[in-house]
């Protein structure tokens, strides 16, 4: 099976054949390694389907991300899909990172929050930050200020959001 064949074709508005991918993929390191290929792959259809499914196939074998960890950290750094950086977001917190690594990603998706207009990527990035904030408790005071703002000037998907991960905090 070429993953990135299966995964072209339709639009954005479409996830194809994402589930197929998910269920051949599996817990394979090997099928796990050409679906990363299709990150960096011309076609934006493909880019965005590759991200969803590892999104879809870590949540079950997170262990997968660890031999692709230093190129994913790349990729969050130069991603400039929308739909690429939300599953970007989802992926990080679900890796080990060092204090230091933690602080450029929590920087980076900061910069996502205040720069992007998809409600999607706001939210991930929130939550991503979240996530790191459990493991890197130093993040929380910034991100309590951006929940703040969220819930001040956020759409009413972002509000909501940011209310949750507030009473969380």
């Amino acid at each position: 099976m070429d993953i990135r064949e299966v995964l072209s074709g339709g639009d954005l508005r479409s996830v194809g054949h994402v589930d197929a991918v998910v269920a051949y993929v599996g817990n394979d390191p090997d099928r796990f390694s050409e679906l990363m290929t299709g990150l960096t792959d011309d076609r934006p259809v493909v880019r965005m389907r590759s991200a969803d499914a590892m999104e879809k196939v870590t949540r079950h074998h997170p262990e997968l991300l660890r031999a692709h960890q230093s190129s994913l950290f790349q990729q969050l750094q130069i991603a400039i899909q929308q739909e690429v950086r939300w599953h970007l977001a989802q992926l990080m917190p679900r890796m080990t990172w060092t204090e230091e690594e933690a602080a450029d990603i929590a920087h980076v998706l900061t910069d996502w929050i205040a720069t992007e207009t998809s409600a999607i990527v706001i939210v991930n990035a929130l939550q991503a930050i979240f996530d790191l904030s459990a493991v890197h408790p130093r993040f929380r005071d910034e991100l309590r200020a951006l929940l703040e703002t969220q819930l001040e000037e956020g759409s009413p998907a972002l509000k909501s959001r940011a209310k949750k991960l507030l009473q969380k905090l």
